[in-house]
């Protein structure tokens, strides 16, 4: 049980309902019953595929502890006149700006799976400690996955805060059975106003959804664009490589710092159809038009076989090759102003 896929398995065994999800207006990525890419509907692998992949093995090695080379952050408050971005773990970043607090994908768990007691266990502490969060305002969800959408880190932050949570389509059912009260759904293209300076719009990404095996697909996902006076900032969430980086940029233009994954993505023949490579990153970076990004989505839960250091060094390498410079990545705790 080493990976979130994995664990959809383990958890359709405990729980085999299928989704009460409501009706939404038919769309070129909604059927009535399924989201799906219009242009590249790649189906998530199956029950074979899976158990191909098991049986190959997980890859290599994680080391059981890491500790991070800097402290835990105790963030400042929010500045008016610039962008500061720290980055907590996995996909979870603290974006401050206008005076406004944003978390993207929030995970404090010890584990990213259904239960306490199962699913990838984190190797170090987030780079923010829960107690020294400044108060939160909006948290965006990029999909329902066991690392992106986690039920005691949103259960913690609606007691403490009670931001405002961002979700694409079919997932604030789910959300408010965590405890979220202030829920809002957005379809790909929707916006939704954090102040009179701000705006969120969710837009496509190559993936899908799922907490169970009865319920593939049956929730959106999406990648979100924040755009205030001064700033424009794209958060990827989950995505294979596709044409809709280079969509992105010319409806919304280019962003001044762009978040993008660049971990869980070997083996390819299983991967590629949902996750980059850090080499499609770059590419993505290229396509937006980014003046900076900013890596994610690796070196805290061993999802796929990769080693906990080859996205880094993978990432590397494709930068000389595709000559980039302005991409990078953070450690945990570590912050990048603008």
């Amino acid at each position: 049980m080493k990976n979130k896929i994995f664990l959809l398995c383990l958890l359709a065994f405990y729980s085999m309902s299928c989704s009460s999800q409501s009706a939404y207006k038919l769309t070129d990525h909604y059927n009535g019953k399924i989201f799906y890419m219009p242009k590249d509907d790649t189906q998530p692998k199956g029950f074979l595929d899976l158990m191909k992949w098991k049986l190959e093995g997980n890859g290599e090695d994680w080391p059981d502890k890491v500790e991070p080379p800097v402290v835990q952050a105790i963030p400042a408050p929010a500045p008016i006149n610039k962008m500061i971005v720290t980055f907590v773990n996995h996909s979870t970043f603290l974006i401050q700006v206008d005076g406004i607090n944003i978390l993207t994908d929030p995970i404090w768990s010890k584990r990213a799976g259904p239960f306490s007691f199962a699913g990838p266990k984190r190797v170090h502490e987030p780079g923010i400690a829960f107690e020294a969060l400044p108060k939160i305002d909006a948290v965006i969800i990029s999909h329902n996955h066991y690392d992106h959408m986690d039920r005691e880190t949103i259960k913690s932050l609606e007691d403490k805060f009670s931001p405002k949570f961002i979700v694409p389509l079919a997932n604030e059912e789910k959300m408010k059975s965590f405890g979220a009260k202030n829920v809002v759904e957005l379809d790909w293209n929707d916006s939704v106003n954090i102040s009179p300076e701000m705006k969120i719009t969710l837009l496509q990404a190559r993936h899908w959804s799922a907490r169970t095996l009865t319920d593939k697909r049956e929730a959106l996902w999406g990648s979100y664009y924040i755009e205030t006076k001064k700033e424009k900032i794209y958060f990827a969430g989950d995505t294979a490589y596709g044409t809709h980086f280079a969509e992105i940029e010319k409806k919304m233009g280019a962003p001044d710092l762009a978040l993008l994954p660049i971990g869980a993505y070997e083996p390819r023949w299983f991967m590629k159809s949902e996750h980059m490579n850090p080499e499609e990153a770059v590419l993505a970076h290229l396509d937006l038009h980014a003046k900076h990004s900013i890596g994610m989505h690796f070196g805290t839960f061993k999802l796929t076989n990769e080693a906990i250091d080859t996205p880094l060094k993978d990432l590397q390498m494709a930068k000389e090759k595709l000559h980039v410079t302005n991409f990078t990545t953070l450690i945990p705790g570590e912050s990048y102003e603008h």
